[in-house]
């Protein structure tokens, strides 16, 4: 072999680890969130604290400030709101650096929690935001088609007999109206007014149900003859319904959903990547949990969720 031929491959050698190195996805990370804050300081130029008490805002800040002012209020900002605008800035940075001298960023959730948003959103990689094919949203929605079906809807007309102005005779009243409705009756001349609608377009049972309640829906969608019916009894007196039209539940076609299937599409992908990103970052970290009392005698459940939603943001009043 010759030296020329050992030369080269040791200077393929080191070339050869750099790009391997270059592919480790935490190391690709960590590149683009230096990128990003390089960036971010030179565009934005964030205050510089030239000591522990001075404070300069450069004229990039000063601009952005100035831009921020044009953007929500349709103009720019005068000399003196500038200055206002400059002041309260100011405020912020001395109330900030005094904060973080004191500690308080120390255990603070919603501190951590901004921390956490900010590190998974430089994890989404931009292949994750990009445009679905129609292919792509097609074999989408084949996979999650349960979660797109489109539910029943019908339509329907009502008269109501109002329990606060019939009263105890609220009910047999309704059925005398019901009799007269079956023989022709002009539904628009018989009832008592109220707030609500006297009749509906397609609506689904949940849409129904916000508006009549749910015994009035149930009853809605069960029905299966033609004609009025009732009386519906609610809190608001008793109801006599007809039922106008009905629209079977149905799969949905790309075109009638492509925008929510681009959406849910573009988060599925986001969310895999930050998924991704966190399992690897797990992979470098023991934890180590010491259990209550009442827990630890428990056994370890086999199949563990995963919270997608911060956990002061979860509603547990219905358990």
């Amino acid at each position: 072999m010759s030296t020329d031929d050992e030369s080269a491959r040791t200077a393929r050698g080191p070339r050869a680890m750099f790009a391997r190195a270059m592919r480790e996805p935490l190391l690709q990370f960590l590149a683009i969130a230096l990128v990003l804050f390089t960036a971010n300081q030179l565009i934005h130029c964030s205050s510089v604290q030239i000591s522990s008490e001075v404070i300069t805002i450069p004229q990039g800040r000063v601009q952005q400030i100035a831009e921020s002012y044009r953007l929500l209020g349709g103009r720019m900002p005068s000399r003196a709101e500038l200055q206002a605008l400059v002041n309260d800035f100011a405020d912020e940075e001395i109330a900030y650096r005094e904060a973080i001298a004191m500690g308080l960023d120390a255990d603070d959730t919603i501190v951590r929690r901004r921390m956490r948003q900010k590190l998974e959103f430089l994890a989404e990689d931009a292949e994750a935001s990009e445009e679905p094919t129609d292919e792509q949203l097609a074999l989408w929605l084949a996979e999650h088609a349960a979660d797109y079906r489109l539910p029943e809807r019908v339509s329907f007309q009502q008269v109501l007999a109002s329990a606060d102005v019939r009263g105890e005779r609220t009910k047999q009243e309704a059925t005398a109206l019901l009799k007269q409705l079956r023989s022709g009756a002009d539904a628009t001349k018989l009832g008592d007014p109220s707030m609500l609608p006297s009749a509906l377009p397609p609506t689904t049972q949940r849409g129904v149900a916000a508006s009549f309640g749910e015994t009035f829906a149930d009853a809605l969608f069960a029905q299966a003859g033609e004609g009025w019916f009732g009386p519906l009894v609610t809190p608001l007196g008793a109801h006599l319904a007809l039922v106008l039209s009905r629209e079977p539940a149905r799969d949905p076609v790309l075109a009638d959903i492509r925008a929510k299937l681009r959406s849910d599409w573009i988060e599925a992908r986001r969310r895999g990547q930050r998924e991704q990103f966190v399992a690897r970052l797990r992979q470098r970290y023991s934890v180590a949990v010491e259990w209550p009392e009442i827990y630890a005698a428990q056994p370890a459940p086999d199949n563990v969720m995963k919270l997608r939603r911060p956990l002061d943001t979860i509603d547990t009043s219905a358990e």
